[in-house]
């Protein structure tokens, strides 16, 4: 299993608000799956298991601080 480090936004929070996640999976939509209620929207939106509304920002592999753009 690989470590990624999730940014993301949250509607609920201040604009300039940006999260982070750290998580560990098999691949990067594994992880950003573990965040989410269910896949992103086409427009990039996304509703998180713990209630809200957002946007996933980037997904980075921990190892080698290399972005994953295959969610």
């Amino acid at each position: 299993m690989i470590e990624y480090k999730i940014r993301y936004t949250r509607d609920d929070m201040p604009e300039d608000y940006v999260g982070r996640a750290t998580k560990w999976a098999h691949s990067a939509s594994d992880a950003v799956n573990l965040l989410l209620q269910k896949k992103p929207h086409k427009n990039g939106t996304c509703v998180f298991k713990r209630g809200g509304m957002g946007k996933i920002l980037s997904v980075t592999e921990v190892t080698t601080n290399l972005p994953r753009e295959d969610i």
